[in-house]
């Protein structure tokens, strides 16, 4: 019964989540982010009703919606990254590359893995493309925390919001990633049946953060992280000139 009730408060509030960001303009600000809740929505939408009148399909249902939430879910990140670097490009590009390239290696070595028969089948490989992508998530946003700090990037609150939500998601999955990996660990139920909860709370920061469209801060017009970015594709495109490359 407590299962299905945060199930449907789960549901619920994505899709407040989702109604509100299209009544407060905010699909043309975050579409990715608005198109991973949406997935979301609609994945949780058919596990209940497959859960509650087609149990037989549950099971064969689950984890291909959950691989593709996995990857709605990445996509989230670029959004972020996208969003809170839109005045710097040169490193909002490279930030880009960084992400594809990470996304890229971690499903291409999970593949590899399931061709080489190194998992028993595709469910595995599912779990440790989720597992392997979840860790990579949580270095990403330490790494963005140290650019907010060190250049002091401003942020407007839907953002801000957007980004503590995540941040707040990412951390509670890591968490629990690493309790679940621990022999004999008796914490590691625990935090099994409070992910739910965690992602309910996730929702319920979105859901304020994001309810009306507000704006952006007024950004300089050239920041310290462009002109170290400038300073550091100068420095190396001089080494490689003196070395012939």
């Amino acid at each position: 019964m407590e299962t299905h009730v945060i199930w449907l408060v789960g549901i619920s509030l994505a899709a407040v989540v989702l109604i509100r960001g299209g009544q407060a303009g905010n699909f043309r600000k975050y579409p990715l982010f608005y198109s991973y809740i949406g997935s979301v929505l609609l994945n949780e939408i058919v596990a209940l009703l497959c859960y509650q009148f087609a149990r037989d399909f549950y099971g064969p249902l689950y984890w291909p919606t959950e691989l593709a939430t996995i990857v709605a879910s990445y996509a989230v990140m670029v959004e972020i990254f996208r969003q809170s670097l839109r005045h710097n490009p040169g490193i909002a590009r490279k930030g880009l590359k960084l992400l594809l390239a990470a996304f890229a290696l971690t499903v291409g070595y999970a593949a590899t893995d399931l061709l080489h028969g190194q998992f028993a089948n595709a469910t595995r490989a599912i779990a440790e493309v989720g597992r392997d992508l979840r860790y990579i998530e949580g270095a990403l946003l330490l790494l963005l925390l140290w650019l907010f700090v060190r250049y002091r990037i401003l942020l407007g609150p839907n953002l801000l919001g957007l980004i503590v939500g995540y941040s707040f998601w990412v951390g509670i999955n890591v968490i629990n990633l690493a309790l679940v990996f621990l022999p004999d660990n008796e914490f590691s139920a625990v935090a099994r049946r409070l992910e739910p909860i965690t992602y309910v709370a996730t929702l319920t920061i979105w859901c304020v953060a994001l309810w009306a469209s507000r704006p952006e801060p007024v950004q300089p017009t050239e920041g310290a992280i462009e002109r170290d970015y400038e300073l550091l594709a100068a420095k190396t495109r001089s080494i490689l000139a003196r070395i012939g490359l």
